[in-house]
């Protein structure tokens, strides 16, 4: 039996770390010599990390790693920057964010992000779609989010929602005093079938291993359910204060709440140090319109609005992110639902609430991992799968693996109880082992979908004509013409064009006594004439113009796919040269290398 100290939580950290190198060393690859990896791991964060160091020792040209800080206990946070970076540096493309593993137990998550990341690494050089992804976009790749978490439930198998920093739930004086546990050393926390005359179960007859709701006519024996665990604290209540309390879901600063309103929110806004480096990384790369937030468990895929208002909602948006998920839902027949539908009843600080209102990105929370209905068959044909397929696929195809009988225990408050049960961990909240990788590839259609629908500028050659002299100086007007070819436009959504415009007039920017107005929640593109041997004369050198629409139906604030600005030029030596740079953030960056005047 453990209880649950800090300490002890630290302990359980270096000894998962430990583990891991032990057995995945620099001497022990991860990652074969033809590049496969044995999906059907969970793996810790030391197993995580040397996996990305391996990738990116395999692929120098497209993988960068970056520790964006550490966690609770130490760990290192590290996101891999994917991208060909002869075609560019990351920060200059339009990017995608790809995460998983905020919640502990939702390990699925994270193994999408290291599949993804992967799947792009193997095929690049091979298959043409993923060669022009990398060489146009950026995927930056957080897989280990709560890196603490996760460790401690593949060492512990304990109940954590999110960070293991200790909070005192039930207000004892003692943070997390009364936690779920493993009473019969097997390593796993299991249920507790409990004798109770009152009980809503009784035992199948069929099958002893099944427990099913009672009926009037059932006549006992009757048993209530409850995870493995003592009453530690003496307040009466089995597990009434679990390990930390967080949820590193709930601690983003748009819409916030205090834990009156929102549980498990912290005592401020990202409070945490996960949730502050990630905010900083986002806040830092303009260049992300799109964010992946793997969590799990359901098989669908929580949209926006989330912490907000469903009323309040841009109907133009929400027609927008309905669009990119119905992809998802014709691909794999999983539905999307609204994260948000209730105006009062509803979360508060999620992280795709927080990078729509404050940077107009495009947000989902995949829910990875089916419940056992969908991929348990149905072996008698009777219309449903029910707990006695579930035995029988476990037994068949696993050797009973993810359920363990009951076992008679003498437990010190309850008396004689049974524990035993499902393993739920792989059973129901992640695929179990051998189905994992399957899962994991039923993602990627959509991911690369998603990772084509970005914006992406181009600029034409600039056009420099003569227009005379002025003051003995020859004077030349040159055209630049930037143009979005992405679906998306350069803003994302309607939401990003909330903020000051500058004024435009027939697709050609006007020269304003403003010209950079960077004010909008997603920044227009900047175009920058950087003149040497000479200077601009009719304004600013630095322009912002208006946000350029994408081949999306649901941008109704943006109209025109391309602007030209108009900038004159006095030129002072005959050597005189100019060099253009687009700066679109979310539709990348794009130059004209320096050139002369004619």
């Amino acid at each position: 039996m453990r209880y649950f100290t800090p300490w002890i939580v630290a302990a359980a950290l270096l000894i998962a770390g430990c583990e891991a190198g032990e057995t995945a060393g620099v001497e022990n690859p991860l990652v074969s010599t033809e590049g496969t990896i044995d999906w059907s791991i969970y793996h810790t964060t030391a197993e995580a990390h040397q996996l990305l160091e391996e990738l990116e020792a395999r692929h120098p040209e497209l993988v960068e790693l970056e520790k964006i800080g550490e966690s609770i206990y130490g760990q290192d946070l590290i996101l891999a920057k994917v991208t060909n970076r002869e075609t560019g540096p990351h920060a200059e493309k339009p990017a995608i964010y790809v995460d998983g593993g905020l919640h502990s137990r939702e390990l699925t998550g994270s193994q999408v992000a290291l599949y993804w990341m992967a799947y792009l690494l193997n095929h690049y050089g091979e298959d043409p779609r993923v060669t022009e992804l990398l060489d146009t976009r950026t995927f930056y790749i957080h897989p280990k989010f709560n890196p603490d978490g996760s460790d401690l439930v593949l060492a512990e198998n304990v109940f954590l929602r999110s960070t293991p920093r200790p909070v005192d739930t039930n207000e004892d004086g003692i943070p997390d005093s009364d936690p779920p546990e493993d009473l019969t050393g097997n390593g796993k926390i299991l249920q507790m079938r409990v004798p109770d005359p009152e009980g809503r179960f009784v035992r199948d007859a069929d099958d002893p291993r099944i427990v099913r709701e009672r009926t009037e006519e059932d006549e006992g024996p009757f048993y209530s359910l409850m995870t493995e665990g003592v009453d530690r604290n003496g307040d009466g209540i089995i597990n009434s204060d679990g390990l930390g309390g967080i949820d590193m879901n709930r601690n983003w600063p748009r819409n916030w709440e205090r834990w009156h309103l929102q549980g498990g929110s912290g005592d401020f806004p990202l409070s945490e140090p996960e949730t502050h480096a990630v905010a900083h990384f986002i806040n830092a790369h303009r260049n992300i319109s799109l964010i992946l937030h793997g969590h799990t468990s359901g098989g669908f895929i929580f949209r926006l609005p989330s912490a907000m208002d469903p009323g309040e909602f841009n109907e133009n948006d929400e027609a927008l992110v309905i669009h990119l998920s119905d992809y998802y839902t014709e691909d794999t027949g999983r539905p999307i639902v609204p994260s948000a539908t209730d105006p009062v009843v509803r979360r508060y600080g999620t992280l795709i609430q927080w990078a729509y209102s404050d940077h107009g990105i495009v947000g989902y929370v995949p829910e990875f991992s089916p419940p056992p209905e969908d991929w348990v068959p149905d072996y008698d044909d009777k219309g449903y799968v029910d707990e006695a397929d579930w035995h029988r696929f476990n037994d068949e195809e696993f050797g009973g693996r993810y359920f363990y009988d009951w076992e008679p225990y003498d437990h010190p408050q309850l008396g004689e109880v049974e524990i035993g049960g499902w393993w739920r961990l792989y059973w129901g909240q992640n695929p179990p082992h051998d189905l994992l990788e399957r899962e994991l590839e039923t993602q990627i259609p959509w991911y690369l979908y998603m990772a084509e629908q970005t914006p992406l500028l181009e600029v034409d050659d600039p056009v420099v004509e003569p227009v005379g002299r002025g003051e003995d100086q020859e004077r030349f007007v040159v055209e630049v013409t930037v143009r979005n070819t992405g679906f998306l436009p350069t803003n994302v959504t309607e939401r990003g064009l909330v903020g000051a415009d500058p004024e435009v007039d027939d697709g050609v920017a006007e020269v304003t006594d403003r010209p950079l107005a960077p004010f909008q929640v997603a920044r227009a593109p900047l175009v920058v004439l950087d003149v040497e041997g000479g200077e601009v004369v009719d304004g600013h050198h630095r322009r912002r113009i208006e946000h350029l629409a994408g081949e999306s139906p649901h941008s109704a604030g943006v109209s025109e796919r391309e602007q030209t600005v108009r900038f004159e030029v006095a030129r002072h030596a005959p050597e005189a040269s100019f060099e253009v740079t687009v700066y679109g953030e979310k539709g990348g960056t794009v130059r004209v290398e320096r050139r002369s005047f004619p």
